[in-house]
């Protein structure tokens, strides 16, 4: 299966902690957008439930004529009191700044009140498999957040959750992998491109 995993364009709050804080796209951001979908056509979409990234896949089903289905399992990692705070607000107390290091250095270790990035590995799994069990084999298209990119990419890829914060994912990037189960259920993946905005 053709699998693309676009996260959702700008809102022009970089540097903010938004999990299920939820600001609007900004118009540079549905441009990023259709600058990744333009020519290209997937009959099946995906989408988180929040309005950053389910407004452009919303658009881009109806121009399409494809199916949407929105899932609260690709939605960002809730960042708890930390949620809508910009990191450099947080890390200006020492305090906030061992508990945010330990937060990202320890997949286990959850967010004030949210949660952890094992939590969030283990929602967005459930969302990838479900995706990979559709029989239709036709490409989908699922329009989500950067954390939960990383978390597919975990479980399709079987590579460490710390480690993927070498791999940049800027708001309107797409990945695109050749994706499947084996004859156990096991996921599998390759990345076939990386197309940053």
């Amino acid at each position: 299966m053709r699998l693309d995993l676009l996260r959702h364009g700008t809102t022009g709050r970089d540097g903010y902690l938004d999990g299920r804080t939820d600001p609007p796209l900004s118009e540079a951001g549905f441009e990023q957008f259709r600058r990744q979908t333009q020519s290209r056509a997937w009959r099946r979409i995906v989408s988180s439930p929040l309005a950053r990234a389910r407004a452009a896949a919303e658009d881009y089903a109806r121009q399409a004529g494809g199916e949407l289905h929105v899932d609260p399992d690709w939605s960002e990692l809730h960042f708890g009191r930390w949620d809508g705070r910009k990191r450099s607000d947080i890390v200006s107390d020492p305090e906030g700044a061992a508990l945010l290091e330990t937060f990202y250095a320890d997949p286990a270790v959850a967010a004030p009140d949210g949660e952890s990035w094992a939590d969030l590995q283990a929602r967005v799994s459930r969302a990838v498999d479900r995706v990979l069990a559709t029989p239709e084999p036709a490409p989908v298209l699922v329009v989500t957040h950067g954390g939960a990119i990383r978390a597919a990419l975990t479980h399709l890829l079987g590579w460490p959750l710390h480690q993927l914060w070498s791999l940049r994912i800027h708001p309107g990037t797409r990945l695109t992998l050749e994706a499947g189960q084996s004859a156990d259920g096991a996921p599998w993946a390759e990345i076939v491109e990386i197309i940053q905005p």
